[in-house]
């Protein structure tokens, strides 16, 4: 009797440790009733098993189950890489069995989407916060899922544009340059164009220009010549390489064609004249008959500086020397003429009052120039070192014009604020 009663206790044992054995019936049963943390702990039971761990139909199950944990607000928190996990398993069931993996994939309408949907919006998320580098990565790992999708032949196409683009973006944005180069020259090299994509054949012009690869560069150039005919960047990069090769009338054309593309661009338009007067009072290259012109030239570009930007010192006090240095020109002139006579007096006082006027209209522009500075609030003042030394620039021309045109009081009057400044 006692050996029937132990008998019994064994096999009620083994009973229940068969009942208790995670099989894939119960997977999928746990999955049908929407438990997701009951079917989470039973498909993980299962796949920890021998048997689970060989069986596609478990892998598929878990990428479902852990896919419904990344879209349920409560426990995507307890897992925040679900779509990555639900992904990987997806992955190791078509590896284990691609027919019926694949079969199944086509009965749910390819829940894998899901994860390369999720993954990419979350990549944006952390890309609007600024978190470059997290984004980088998870746009690495959509791309996984991208060509995961692709290789089976369900959608999507070999490049993923719009996702390359983002993964250039976040790089470039998370200072990994060459991973930036690398993913832009995917889109590039397709001669890919569209809203925004500009930026891809600029970055890669300029790259390749910096590092003296010309042919790269140029190869870049073109095709963002070709897909955005109106993008003033090119001619801005040719305008970089001629001012590497000095001043000259070849560059000067540079900047006429840039400047019809960008005419209200401030800082070419005052680099412009700043290379003119230059090459016009420093380089002293003009030839006689051209002065006029350049000096013309200069004074264009500077007047449309002070319209477009009214309280920059810079172009006013440019204007003011222009003026002053083509004043010293006739003055010049006026000295060198000795003769007595009638003609040559008269063609002096021409000359003199030609000189007057330039001097006059120096002032006028060096007055502004100094009532700038002197309402600067002082904290700005001192902020850029070169403050200091074009006020008293601006001084010392004021001071020096009142001189020459016979005004002492006046002249007196700047000389004394020029001194006064420590």
């Amino acid at each position: 009797m006692k050996k029937i009663s132990i008998l019994f206790c064994f096999l009620l044992l083994l009973q229940n440790t068969f009942s208790q054995e995670i099989t894939i019936k119960k997977v999928r049963s746990a999955f049908e009733k929407g438990d997701w943390s009951k079917a989470r702990e039973t498909v993980d039971g299962y796949l920890a098993t021998e048997k689970g761990a060989a069986d596609w139909e478990g892998w598929y199950y878990k990428g479902l189950i852990y896919g419904q944990i990344g879209k349920d607000a409560t426990l995507k928190s307890s897992v925040p890489n679900s779509w990555e996990v639900s992904y990987q398993a997806y992955r190791k069931s078509m590896e284990l069995d691609q027919k019926q993996a694949g079969t199944f994939m086509l009965m749910r309408n390819y829940p894998v989407f899901e994860n390369y949907q999720e993954l990419f919006k979350k990549g944006i998320d952390q890309f609007n916060n600024k978190d470059y580098k997290t984004a980088y990565e998870t746009y690495l790992l959509t791309d996984q899922v991208g060509r995961f999708i692709y290789q089976n032949k369900w959608a999507l196409s070999e490049l993923d544009t719009l996702l390359t683009f983002y993964i250039g973006a976040s790089a470039l944005q998370a200072d990994m340059n060459e991973q930036a180069i690398e993913a832009f020259q995917k889109i590039a090299d397709k001669e890919i164009g569209g809203e925004g994509y500009e930026i891809i054949y600029q970055h890669l012009s300029y790259y390749y220009d910096q590092k003296g690869d010309r042919k790269k560069a140029d190869q870049y150039v073109n095709s963002g010549r070709k897909l955005y005919p109106n993008d003033g960047y090119y001619d801005k990069l040719e305008l970089d390489r001629e001012r590497k090769n000095g001043t000259s009338p070849r560059l000067f054309e540079k900047y006429e064609i840039v400047l019809k593309k960008d005419p209200d661009n401030y800082d070419l338009r005052y680099d412009y004249a700043a290379e003119l007067f230059n090459w016009l009072f420093t380089d002293q290259q003009v030839k006689e008959d051209e002065k006029e012109n350049i000096f013309n030239a200069i004074i264009t570009q500077l007047n449309k500086c002070t319209s477009l930007e009214p309280t920059r010192t810079e172009s006013f006090l440019l204007i003011g020397k222009t003026y002053y240095n083509h004043a010293a020109s006739y003055q010049d002139r006026y000295n060198s003429i000795k003769s007595t006579n009638t003609a040559e007096q008269s063609k002096k006082a021409e000359i003199k009052s030609q000189m007057d006027k330039h001097l006059q209209e120096a002032i006028k522009s060096l007055t502004i120039t100094a009532a700038l500075f002197e309402k600067m609030p002082q904290d700005e003042f001192k902020k850029d070192r070169r403050n200091k030394s074009e006020y008293k620039s601006t001084l010392y021309l004021l001071a020096e014009s009142y001189r020459v045109l016979g005004d002492t009081k006046k002249s007196q009057e700047y000389e004394k604020k020029e001194q006064a400044i420590q």
